[in-house]
């Protein structure tokens, strides 16, 4: 099986689709892997890095995906990349088609590809585990965005997370009571924050309460107390997740009236159109912007900025699946791997998503994976 891994840097991304270590995973097993070149240099892996293991280096995208049966890529892929893509090509990545443009996902049907998105790759327990790895990723940089624009000097308050003798720690309002929430919340605990979490389900809040010992503060996600916590919050941090659909808006912009100056929004849910209404998506560049004296921070590919870590992580899950859709086939891989088939989006020319063929008006079909593949008469 021919692998390609395109260089994403111009999108600024900067991780990458495999890491070395993957690749020779890959290599030892007979597959080719195809590079474009540059495409480790953010992640701190350089083409020989990557040729020492078995991988080919070529020159441009139109290489990697005229050469590859599976092309993996990180963030969504732009106009020009799906103009690129083969018929009966296999796509591994953060798709994100709930936000995606139709005319994108369109012109991905009519090639017959199989859209494989790693946010909502799900295993039989429910876990997520492209979305549980980066989140426990994203959970521990919310302390470094916070700690950072916190300061005076980039517009904050002038507090640091933990508090000293005679003056109380930052609050840290988190929103969500997700696997991405749960990450958040144990960095601002472990920062010293004072920490408040907000959720729509009390076995969700439960949970969180026992993970730390009674440490956080938990409330009913009602608008009521919403607007009560954005008034004290110095953090707001929103962390809803809805896997493959877009984040439903629980922070209104009434809401962020109510906080104080110089307080800070990171919204991790900005992947899926965020749950902060007046948050709009920012780059790794230009990370933040000001409204209403509120520092925002809205960075989709936020895990891209520790992208070595990120990289390795991602290469680690994906190259199973890889190897086993080499031994089996993906039609075989799919039947038998309850976790990948969860992860489609498209496949035989079908979104495998009902809400994703309902926010589109496109046609849905839900494909029996248990069921033989019929041959020709």
């Amino acid at each position: 099986m021919n692998i390609g891994v395109i260089n994403e840097s111009s999108k600024i991304e900067n991780r990458a689709g495999l890491s070395p270590s993957g690749v020779s995973f890959l290599a030892e097993k007979g597959h080719k892997v195809f590079m474009q070149a540059g495409a480790g240099l953010k992640a701190g892996y350089s083409n020989e890095d990557f040729v020492a293991l078995g991988a080919d280096i070529v020159f441009t995208k139109e290489e990697v995906f005229g050469r590859s049966d599976v092309v993996l890529n990180i963030s969504p892929l732009n106009q020009e990349e799906c103009a690129l893509v083969r018929e009966n090509q296999i796509l591994f990545g953060f798709h994100h088609l709930a936000v995606a443009k139709k005319n994108i996902i369109e012109e991905l049907i009519k090639k017959n590809v199989t859209m494989i998105g790693y946010e909502i790759v799900e295993d039989i327990e429910g876990d997520l585990p492209f979305i549980g790895s980066l989140s426990e990723i994203a959970g521990q940089m919310c302390h470094v965005i916070s700690g950072h624009y916190l300061q005076s000097c980039y517009g904050g308050r002038g507090l640091i997370m933990g508090g000293v003798v005679s003056v109380p720690p930052a609050t840290a309002v988190i929103v969500g009571s997700t696997i991405l929430a749960r990450s958040a919340i144990k960095a601002m605990i472990g920062a010293g924050a004072h920490t408040i979490a907000l959720g729509r389900y009390m076995d969700k809040l439960k949970e969180l309460e026992e993970m730390t010992s009674g440490r956080l503060v938990t409330l009913m996600a009602s608008q009521y107390n919403l607007l009560r916590m954005c008034e004290i919050a110095d953090i707001l941090i929103g962390a809803v997740l809805r896997p493959g659909q877009k984040a439903p808006v629980m922070i209104t912009k009434e809401m962020v009236n109510k906080m104080k100056k110089g307080s800070i929004i990171i919204d991790l849910s900005i992947d899926q159109g965020g749950c902060v209404e007046t948050s709009r998506p920012t780059s790794l560049e230009h990370p933040t912007f000001t409204e209403e004296g509120i520092i925002h921070y809205c960075v989709p590919n936020i895990t891209s900025s520790v992208s070595r870590t990120s990289t390795k992580v991602l290469s680690n899950l994906v190259v199973p699946y890889l190897l086993q859709i080499g031994e089996l086939g993906i039609h075989e891989t799919l039947r038998r791997n309850r976790a990948l088939c969860c992860g489609v989006y498209m496949y035989k020319k079908n979104l495998m998503k009902k809400n994703i063929a309902e926010r589109f008006d496109l046609p849905y079909k839900k494909f029996n994976f248990d069921e033989e593949e019929k041959k020709p008469e």
